[in-house]
């Protein structure tokens, strides 16, 4: 089985996903270029943000039917992972649809499958009810969790709690999770991961989809992984 991915960010996820594929599927392994393809590989690709990850993803369908129409080995998945930002899954699977289309893409042999996360995977990330402090001390941090307490509720359905100051969801989610993070003295950026990359992490963020159904986007990911990317 092997794997073929394009993420959104050039940070955040070519750092977290390799760390996550090595707890959940670490018979996997990682390679930096299509022709040392073997057997059990994933290729990870970012694509620049969006829109332009639309047109690597086009890019992508065409290597990958280019490599199984080699015959030696195959490329069994394309996992496209992105954040929704402001728009939905609808928007994301049309503009795909789209691009393949304009660029005469077909998919032939394998599946491409698009992963979201909902609003960013920064609101992955909140979901950590370890994390999470009930009883904060920082005010920036007190008027965060009277806006919304994500301990409690879905951190994917958090909206924007300070629109004059943040454009976007998205942007607020990822200050809502430093300030968090500075509560307990530590420190998130998107170039600092490696809290994230523990397995202690993902496995509070798993307990909290099975607990509460909460992370849903997340939650697809993971049986994804769990149920389709295991050894044969």
């Amino acid at each position: 089985m092997n794997v073929y991915i394009v993420v959104e960010g050039s940070q955040t996820e070519m750092q977290v996903y390799p760390a996550w594929l090595g707890i959940l599927a670490p018979h996997l392994s990682r390679i930096n270029n299509l022709d040392e393809l073997t057997d059990n590989n994933y290729y990870l690709f970012t694509g620049g943000g969006i829109p332009s990850i639309f047109r690597h993803v086009s890019n992508a369908v065409a290597d990958i039917n280019s490599v199984n129409a080699g015959g030696a080995k195959k490329i069994d998945y394309l996992l496209v992972c992105l954040d929704t930002e402001q728009e939905d899954r609808a928007y994301i699977l049309n503009k795909i649809q789209e691009t393949l289309e304009a660029d005469g893409r077909v998919i032939d042999g394998f599946e491409l499958l698009v992963f979201e996360h909902k609003v960013s995977m920064e609101s992955w990330f909140l979901g950590n009810r370890r994390v999470f402090k009930s009883n904060p001390q920082l005010p920036e941090y007190i008027r965060y969790v009277r806006f919304y307490n994500v301990g409690a509720d879905n951190p994917e359905l958090m909206g924007n709690g300070d629109p004059e100051r943040f454009t976007t969801k998205a942007q607020f989610h990822h200050q809502y999770l430093r300030v968090m993070f500075r509560e307990r003295n530590m420190h998130y950026s998107k170039n600092s991961t490696e809290e994230m990359c523990k397995e202690s992490y993902l496995n509070e963020l798993i307990a909290r989809y099975r607990d509460t159904g909460h992370l849903e986007t997340f939650g697809s990911w993971y049986e994804f992984v769990t149920h389709n990317l295991q050894p044969k």
